[in-house]
């Protein structure tokens, strides 16, 4: 139950609980890649993970770049996918091509890196997904966002059955403060956040980092295949 001198790859790590994770899997000694869609985002990682982690800009939609990416490895160990978006949808008046990218970037960017890593892992392998807890809880007027999440956890439980004995696992955050919260709350940020932290058992919003660790633990433990784990604080539960 180690990631010392194992291959981790952080699809969107750039930032938030996947940079979390990437920090974390350098500090158990992992060989860590990183990805992430901008460079100059990028640039910033590297400077926190301190060169320590290869990193390479690419966006999860693109198959094509995906498969590249593995290919060009000569192992891999484990993958945790972070990529998702929230695009409104109120009683469904945006056309499609205005909501698909909701569905593309967690779905079939999910779908990419597990097709193209699982052929180069070996057994004690993983791969960890996100999804959110609008799986359970759903998002009124973004409805297509909220089936990604849903569509993705059913993905990986087949998965796990069908990729056996490489494991393939979902985590499922609540409110977690990452920058993601700054576009999807606006000026609005810190009268939800306080409002959301006197609502949940924990009283307060999580951090990236508990949810990195989360992810580790999915990582490092072989018995552990086909579940959904929640980091919320107690928030489903109120």
């Amino acid at each position: 139950m180690t990631l010392k001198d194992k291959t981790v790859v952080v699809l969107g790590g750039s930032s938030g609980i996947g940079l979390a994770t990437a920090k974390a899997a350098l500090a158990e000694g992992a060989r860590v890649v990183v990805t992430g869609r901008t460079t100059a985002r990028l640039r910033k990682a590297e400077a926190e993970l301190g060169g320590g982690a290869r990193t390479l800009a690419l966006d999860v939609v693109d198959e094509r770049g995906t498969e590249a990416l593995f290919r060009g490895l000569d192992r891999v160990d484990h993958v945790f996918i972070t990529a998702g978006m929230l695009v409104k949808d109120p009683r469904l008046a945006p056309d499609a091509a205005a909501v698909r990218p909701a569905l593309d970037m967690r779905f079939w960017g999910a779908f990419y890196a597990a097709k193209y890593a699982a052929p180069r892992m070996t057994e004690g392998g993983s791969i960890t997904f996100m999804s959110g807890t609008a799986a359970k809880r759903p998002i009124i007027g973004a409805s297509v966002a909220t089936a990604s999440c849903s569509a993705v956890e059913g993905f990986a439980r087949s998965l796990a059955v069908d990729l056996a004995p490489i494991r393939v696992n979902t985590i499922q955050p609540g409110f977690i403060d990452t920058p993601l919260l700054d576009d999807l709350l606006g000026a609005r940020r810190a009268e939800v956040l306080s409002a959301v932290a006197q609502r949940i058992p924990a009283r307060r919003i999580g951090r990236p980092e508990e949810v990195a660790d989360a992810v580790l633990f999915l990582m490092k433990n072989d018995y552990v295949t086909g579940i959904t784990l929640t980091i919320d604080g107690g928030g489903l539960l109120v």
